[in-house]
């Protein structure tokens, strides 16, 4: 049973950002959507009970709390992220939430993000937010992540070239990704879902970019372009990577 959960921020009320409009709505699509075809919702935060200490490594995986990201087979996570103008290779990725604990609420992916490690499960992490997978520094900021993780996407950009809020990219992405059940949705791969669907609602110049790790070059390869949430494929051995990307 694939297990998943989600987080969508959209009040930001007395944190950094402004408030976002559709964000939960995204995370309430890809549970709907998800539990259709019978994967099984394990948590489902909204606003303040998304908190950072969510995404942050835990001596035994991320579970300091019972939303820790590192719990489920999937994670999707909708709220702010922070973009750089431009990013340069040594800038950090992040989260953005607004919790009403486990603060501090910025999380920094590559230094405090380590997915898959001691029991943690996680195998998919979607990231719909601002900027927390820039291309630029995508070596320093997410090699270090993959600890058992398999696949994780998300878009590169800039303050100017940034991903906008959307009502349909979560949805069209979840039917894309639920094993191919849905008939008016094709069965992709989780990359070749994000390569269709990321792409929807975001400004001129922002990519959306989908990262895989594998055991070699082949591996990581194969991963990024056919794995799907169905496959049942052990944990990646993290010695190569594998990422594409497409742009508006």
């Amino acid at each position: 049973m694939v297990r998943f959960s989600t987080a969508g921020v959209n009040n930001y009320d007395g944190c950094s950002g402004n408030d976002l409009e559709h964000c939960i709505e995204q995370a309430d699509a890809i549970r709907a959507v998800y539990e259709y075809a019978g994967f099984q919702g394990f948590t489902h935060w909204r606003n303040g009970d998304v908190w950072g200490s969510d995404f942050r490594d835990a001596s035994n995986g991320d579970l300091a709390s019972d939303g820790g990201s590192d719990i489920p087979d999937i994670y999707y996570y909708s709220g702010h992220g922070t973009c750089q103008n431009p990013p340069v290779s040594t800038d950090p990725d992040f989260l953005s939430v607004c919790g009403n604990f486990g603060t501090p609420n910025r999380v920094n992916i590559g230094n405090e993000c380590r997915l898959g490690n001691g029991s943690g499960n996680l195998k998919f992490m979607f990231i719909d937010a601002s900027c927390p997978m820039d291309l630029i520094s995508i070596r320093q900021q997410w090699f270090p992540v993959f600890n058992g993780l398999h696949m994780a996407v998300g878009h590169s950009g800039t303050i100017d070239q940034d991903t906008q809020d959307s009502s349909g990219r979560s949805s069209s992405f979840a039917f894309s990704t639920s094993g191919g059940i849905f008939w008016f949705y094709p069965d992709l791969s989780v990359g070749d879902a994000w390569m269709t669907y990321g792409t929807e609602d975001i400004a001129d110049g922002c990519c959306a970019v989908a990262i895989a790790a594998g055991s070699n070059r082949e591996d990581a390869i194969d991963r990024r372009e056919n794995e799907r949430i169905l496959d049942n494929r052990s944990d990646p051995t993290p010695n190569w990577f594998a990422w594409k990307w497409v742009c508006e």
